[in-house]
């Protein structure tokens, strides 16, 4: 929107031109600092479900918590239940 107003109501294409190349630039750096930041490839998934398994991973990692320990206990559990409900019936 800025670069429509930019170019057709306020300066012109020569004026406008530097200034939306040097927005792109700065999108992708950004962009690539992100991918960087997050140390794994990045799945097709919106960047609220990126952010929030990384923010959650965070908060564990402070907490002491080690979440492949805790997957590893559910599935454990989660067995366990099973040969439970399996030796009941």
């Amino acid at each position: 929107m800025v670069i429509m107003v930019g170019t057709f109501s306020t300066f012109s294409w020569d004026i406008m031109e530097p200034i939306s190349y040097l927005m792109m630039y700065g999108n992708f750096n950004l962009s690539f600092l992100f991918y960087l930041g997050i140390k794994r490839d990045l799945l097709a998934t919106n960047i609220h479900e990126i952010l929030k398994t990384r923010f959650a991973h965070s908060a564990a990692w402070h907490q002491g918590i080690d979440l492949e320990e805790l997957d590893k206990l559910k599935a454990e559990a989660t067995k366990l239940k099973a040969l439970l409900e399996k030796a009941s019936n």
